[in-house]
């Protein structure tokens, strides 16, 4: 039997094929539902993802793998949950959103938008060399990128190291800040969870929340995301600028 085989969800659930049954998935089958292993395996099948390995991050509403693709390099793999989501609460916040005020209240449709937007989002982003993973693909829940780590083995969060020197950091995430608002984009959950360190150098990533800056609730969005910066900062002995709302928000254009 050959990937190629398989074109469609209804012949995939008539085939009956199990996650076991595919070698190249090193991870238990409890992640997944069959929609959700139909997609994986479609990406297996178009040549995106070579293996899945492990998970290195599970969370409410999406689950991260570790992979690689044909070239044997790691790759990030973003599974959204399907069965077990608060999609209405999706909903909610994607029809706020000027790009996707159209898509259904319908949970699948909705989980399938939320992926969309986040490919999306990160296009912008790594178009405008901010620090982020690269996007790669995306097919319906499953968002495939380049992976910030060593050896299958994700960067650590800001919140889990000691930084060196934090007053540097500070200097470079203001930074990707003003990639993001030169880019009309506000990431809209930007904290020290979701900012990763490589070889010192901050990387952004979660990017499912990111507004661009048309949204009714950029301001907030904005202010939210560098009060939560400097926050953290403050904490660490940094001299916070208190106007740094002000001048990104020129930046921006949202004056």
């Amino acid at each position: 039997m050959k990937f190629e085989d398989i074109y469609s969800f209804d012949d995939f659930k008539k085939r009956k094929i199990r996650l076991e049954d595919i070698k190249e998935f090193k991870v238990e089958s409890k992640f997944f539902d069959e929609r959700t292993l139909f997609n994986l395996y479609r990406t297996m099948a178009k040549g995106i993802v070579s293996s899945i390995e492990f998970p290195v991050k599970e969370g409410k509403e999406s689950i991260v793998l570790a992979g690689k693709d044909k070239n044997d390099e790691w790759i990030a793999i973003k599974v959204y949950r399907i069965l077990h989501c608060d999609f209405k609460n999706m909903w909610k916040y994607l029809i706020a959103d000027p790009r996707f005020f159209h898509v259904r209240k319908s949970r699948l449709q909705v989980v399938i938008t939320w992926a969309r937007r986040e490919y999306k989002n990160l296009k912008i982003a790594y178009k405008a060399k901010v620090n982020c993973p690269k996007p790669i693909f995306v097919l319906e829940n499953v968002l495939v990128m380049s992976f910030i780590g060593e050896n299958g083995i994700p960067s650590p969060r800001l919140s889990d190291i000691k930084i060196k020197n934090p007053k540097k950091m500070y200097e470079k995430v203001v930074e990707e800040i003003e990639k993001m608002s030169k880019a009309k984009l506000i990431h809209g959950d930007l904290s020290q969870f979701n900012i990763l360190s490589k070889d010192d150098q901050p990387f952004i990533i979660d990017f499912s929340q990111a507004i661009r800056t048309r949204h009714p609730f950029a301001k907030e969005f904005l202010e939210r995301d560098i009060n939560n910066i400097n926050k953290f900062f403050k904490k660490l002995g940094v001299e916070i600028d208190e106007n740094l709302f002000e001048k990104m928000k020129i930046v921006a254009g949202l004056e």
